[in-house]
């Protein structure tokens, strides 16, 4: 038995259902990600009982929790907003989580100390919460979830409202706070490099379904359809009888899996690629590190990595067909 199994759970309203079954292990970092109106944050609502499912049933450590009020779920959840109490510091913050019955003062001092370092926040007990930033906030409000031991942490775009050097920085705290306490964590996000950088498992919902379940790096390698392969990045979709007389379906490749040549090569010196010649660039984008290029191939648009501008109008394409997904 898994730690947390959401079996057959349903939910229907006038413009979309929900239909879904996965289950996570002890300790597991899963993201959901899926475009707006996917269901994410939907499954998170179910979850913490803040909305009541049609059908299924949900375990979490052995436990129905089905039919169980938010309260006796044991199960954090962090939202994009904070949702602090402004009339407290950030230690009665913190602290309000904490079951304080069976702990000393001390306990509760050393427990929120050590909740403090986790989130990088040292030296900030006695601050006000309404004088923090929105990353310092959101840190607050990570800490005091964890405070609460629950058996599992929720977060619902929890990032999505700052900006992007301070939400790289904190989805390192985040994956700390994981590695450190070993909570299991469900993560719902729209941005799929936050995904990537932070989750050991991906699950990739679409109206109201999930149509991809996996690791990042083989999301991302090998997906398993036209819709995986756009949501999770960049790259290119053909038909496969333009390569392979007879064959049907589509071929799809990263641009990071195309080289390219200022001059036509010979295909019989490369067995194991496609080789396409004299193909005209449509665009040139300086990334910082790269240059993403946009070629025309018979009407059908390729998307290639370059880390130098090419030279010509015209190039000579090669992609490795180990890195071809077929689908």
């Amino acid at each position: 038995m898994e730690y947390l199994e959401i079996n057959n759970l349903k939910k229907k309203y006038d413009d979309f259902s929900l239909d879904v079954n996965f289950s996570v292990k002890e300790g597991e970092f899963v993201c959901l990600i899926g475009p707006s109106g996917s269901g994410k944050s939907t499954v998170l609502s179910i979850l913490t009982g803040l909305e009541e499912a049609d059908d299924g049933m949900i375990v979490l450590d052995g436990e129905d929790i089905t039919g169980k009020s938010t309260q006796e779920r044991n199960i954090g959840l962090v939202f994009q907003d904070y949702a602090l109490f402004s009339n407290m510091n950030v230690e009665k913050n913190i602290q309000y989580g904490m079951d304080k019955k069976h702990k000393s003062k001390k306990e509760i001092k050393e427990q929120t100390e050590l909740l403090l370092e986790y989130v990088d926040l040292k030296g900030y007990e006695k601050r006000k919460v309404t004088s923090l930033s929105g990353g310092e906030a959101q840190r607050v409000a990570l800490a005091r979830a964890i405070a609460s031991e629950p058996k599992i942490l929720l977060l619902d775009e929890p990032l999505s409202a700052l900006d992007a050097p301070l939400r790289k920085r904190l989805r390192t705290v985040i994956r700390t706070i994981h590695d450190r306490t070993g909570i299991t964590v469900i993560y719902v996000t729209h941005d799929r490099e936050e995904a990537f950088a932070i989750s050991e498992r991906i699950i990739v919902m679409k109206d109201g379904l999930i149509a991809a379940d996996g690791n990042p790096e083989t999301l991302y390698n090998k997906p398993n359809s036209a819709f995986t392969a756009s949501f999770t990045g960049d790259g290119t979709l053909l038909d496969a009888s333009m390569f392979f007389e007879g064959a049907s379906g589509s071929l799809f490749f990263r641009p990071e899996s195309v080289i390219i040549s200022d001059e036509p090569l010979n295909p019989q010196l490369y067995p194991s690629y496609l080789v396409i010649n004299n193909v005209k660039i449509v665009s040139v984008e300086y990334t910082g590190s790269h240059y993403l290029l946009c070629v025309d191939y018979n009407g059908y648009y390729i998307l290639a990595l370059s880390l130098i501008k090419p030279a010509k109008n015209y190039v000579s394409l090669l992609i490795n067909e180990e890195s071809i997904t077929r689908l």
